[in-house]
């Protein structure tokens, strides 16, 4: 596709979504990709306990009653749809899905009552913030991506190498 694009109009265009950024989001892309990611977001939060559940073991889960198979499917078709809607209106963002819910953990704990919504919260705060550097540090617009990377790798690093269990 980048091989064969428009070099003036349609490669920046590839080479924004692919490091990330929300200059080009409209009202449009939105009223699409809102619903979708709601509606997995809130069913998530509904079946919150039962992440609870399988945070203890799938062997504890599945004593009390719980089909894991048919759970992990659910949760990963939910957090895929989440996850791709937000990255076809505004490209691939890096290190905020791994970063970010960590910090959370840090702040609440393991109980997802408070962790999704805290998440949530974070990453929009964060991502937000993240906007408004790469749209102000220099005057062209830095990719979101690239500052997310900046930030999010040796934090990510930092938690590897101090190696705790958040749980």
């Amino acid at each position: 596709m980048k091989s064969v694009a428009d070099p003036l109009d349609k490669m920046p265009a590839i080479v924004f979504w692919l490091m990330g950024s929300f200059a080009k989001i409209s009202l449009v892309d939105l009223k699409y990709a809102v619903p979708i990611m709601v509606s997995a977001i809130f069913v998530l939060w509904l079946v919150r306990w039962r992440l609870n559940v399988l945070a203890v073991g799938e062997e504890d889960a599945r004593s009390l009653g719980m089909n894991t198979e048919l759970f992990r499917f659910i949760l990963v078709i939910l957090c895929t749809l989440a996850t791709s809607t937000a990255v076809a209106v505004s490209g691939v963002i890096g290190w905020v899905g791994l970063v970010v819910p960590h910090v959370a953990r840090i702040l609440v704990g393991p109980d997802h009552k408070s962790l999704i919504p805290v998440s949530i919260s974070l990453g929009g705060t964060y991502m937000v913030l993240m906007d408004d550097l790469a749209r102000s540090l220099t005057t062209a617009e830095i990719s979101i991506g690239i500052l997310t990377a900046i930030i999010g790798a040796p934090f990510f690093a930092y938690l590897l190498r101090k190696g705790t269990s958040w749980s």
